[in-house]
């Protein structure tokens, strides 16, 4: 947090001029006594009142620049921890792991201990790669693929680490440094344009396994998850996606994030459980093995919504745990329809 003083029109405490306010002067006009006496008049300025408790403490307080509100001079502290500027997430600073692992050793050591990583990573990279190539594609109501995208600037130090690049003097004596895709992005935290792909080049697209397994083991990022619909791996051009949690089939399975379809529109902005909506709101299938598009509380419709359960059954309109409660309209498999007002998946008024 940045705090500012207050604004240059506020009274700075411990000044004796913030005590006074300016006035215009007042005439006093006195009359002599006697015969003939002229009257005098005389200016006299007078004083103004000094601030009130309530002025006072106003002119006391001190605005915050990243929320505007005025902040008491003893509660400065606890606002700054608590009101942030968060960081663009290619400018957050990451934690070298080798820095603290090679602390404590000695320099045979840290040979002996590179030695070893080199022969696990390659080893485990491998591995993840033979498991992809013999993967079926399991079916999921997004149709589409995941995969993130990494520098390649990045890429090329741990291909030299593990000795299938072109060496370097950088990983000849230590691991690469935390992944880092800022090569990526724009100083205004937009990612660049006209980047290619390849490892020569800008990035490289990865599976989600091959992504975890670097986070694992290095850190950094920020991760660059990206969807394409027609089911080809995506690759930086393709559309956005955010998500935290489990991954099961190359799939998002639990937790939080954001993805949609272009072309079918199903997705999610939320929350899922067990690869299927849960606290959010989107288009895809829940639990029960229906499909619904709208808002999902705790796996059920609530809110606006439409909803097409296995059976062919239709419902739309608005819903309350689970079932139709107010305006709304529901449809058999016959298509017999019911249409009216509903309360609690009771067809109460037409």
């Amino acid at each position: 947090m940045i705090l500012a003083t207050a604004d240059e029109s506020a009274v700075v405490l411990g000044d004796h001029k913030a005590s006074l306010r300016t006035s215009p002067s007042v005439s006093s006009q006195h009359q002599s006594a006697g015969d003939g006496g002229l009257g005098g008049e005389g200016y006299a300025t007078k004083a103004a009142l000094p601030l009130s408790d309530d002025e006072i403490e106003e002119y006391s307080r001190i605005k915050c620049c990243v929320c505007g509100e005025r902040v008491r001079p003893e509660e400065v502290a606890e606002h700054s921890r608590q009101c942030v500027l968060a960081p663009a997430p290619n400018l957050r600073l990451q934690l070298d792991k080798w820095c603290i692992a090679s602390a404590s050793l000695t320099v045979p050591e840290q040979r002996a201990f590179l030695h070893m990583r080199r022969t696990e990573e390659l080893a485990r990279v491998e591995k993840i790669e033979a498991d992809l190539s013999k993967r079926l594609t399991q079916l999921w109501w997004m149709s589409g693929r995941f995969g993130y995208i990494v520098s390649s600037t990045w890429l090329r130090e741990w291909r030299s680490f593990v000795g299938v690049g072109r060496p370097s003097s950088f990983t000849r004596d230590r691991p690469p440094s935390p992944i880092n895709n800022m090569d990526l992005f724009d100083l205004d935290g937009s990612v660049r344009s006209g980047l290619q792909e390849g490892v020569q080049h800008d990035f490289h697209k990865l599976e989600q396994p091959m992504w975890d397994f670097f986070q694992q083991v290095y850190g950094g990022g920020p991760a660059l998850l990206r969807y394409n619909a027609s089911g080809a791996l995506p690759s930086l051009a393709d559309e956005p996606a955010t998500f935290e949690g489990d991954w099961r089939d190359l799939r998002p399975y639990s937790g939080t994030g954001r993805v949609f379809d272009a072309n079918s529109g199903c997705g999610f902005d939320g929350e899922i459980r067990g690869g299927f909506l849960w606290t959010c709101t989107g288009k895809g299938l829940l639990r029960s093995g229906s499909h619904f598009e709208g808002r999902v509380s705790k796996g059920l419709p609530d809110g606006e919504g439409r909803e097409v359960r296995p059976d062919g059954t239709r419902l739309e309109g608005n819903f309350r745990e689970g079932k139709l409660h107010g305006i709304g309209k529901f449809t058999d498999a016959h298509g017999v329809v019911e249409d009216g007002e509903w309360d609690n998946g009771v067809l109460s008024g037409i």
